[in-house]
């Protein structure tokens, strides 16, 4: 098996269980509609597929290499996004509102950062 593959586990696979979450922002930003197909999708597959931990490829085709199957979090993953498309206010409970003053301090330190934009410019590392 190919360690960290591209489409592959941590590395963009498809994880069932973040089907609430992804209906929970469709909810907040107004586009219900986008759970609602995504939902659909899960349905056509998720139960069959034996309730597998991930999907591989970009287009989640297979279920995951090392991927277990019977997994109560990618059940509850999607009962609770059905949950939230029929009763869309329950999602208010699971959204914060943005505190601004947090959010500008993690972004000004953030922009304070040059972890890895800067070159050093005329110093050069010799490992003996």
């Amino acid at each position: 098996m190919k360690y960290n593959g591209p489409w592959s586990y941590h590395n963009a696979g498809s994880w069932p269980t973040l089907l609430w979450q992804l209906t929970v922002a469709c909810i907040k930003m107004k586009r219900p509609q986008i759970a609602e197909k995504a939902i659909e999708i899960a349905e056509e597959r998720i139960s069959r597929d034996k309730w597998p931990e991930y999907y591989d490829t970009k287009g989640a085709r297979f279920i995951g290499k090392q991927a277990r199957l019977f997994q109560t979090w990618s059940i509850a993953g999607y009962l609770v996004a059905k949950l939230l498309v029929s009763n869309p206010s329950a999602a208010n409970m699971l959204v914060n509102d943005e505190d601004q003053e947090l959010v500008n301090a993690f972004s000004c330190a953030l922009s304070a950062s040059h972890r890895g934009k800067r070159k050093r410019k005329g110093s050069k590392r010799f490992i003996i």
